[in-house]
């Protein structure tokens, strides 16, 4: 069974998680193999990041692989 509940999980299908906080207006990309290393894998999904910039709590966004025709983001190469 595939669990997209948790933070390995997310890691080992190759989804990223990102965190946006509305008063910075900031998108940061958390990394999950930082978070695993730190005995983090386990967590179940939501949590609540803070903004590393004003430390409000910021909302979550989980993002599925990228296909191999896309750039990072999220465009098509051109070809």
């Amino acid at each position: 069974m595939i669990d997209l509940g948790t933070i390995s999980g997310l890691h080992q299908r190759a989804h990223e998680l990102r965190a946006y906080c509305r008063f910075c207006d900031r998108w940061a990309i958390l990394d999950l193999a930082a978070m695993i290393r730190s005995g983090h894998g386990d967590r179940r999904l939501p949590i609540t990041p803070r903004c590393q910039c004003c430390g409000q709590c910021g909302q979550l966004q989980v993002r599925p692989p990228m296909p191999a025709w896309t750039n990072r983001n999220g465009w098509m190469d051109p070809g």
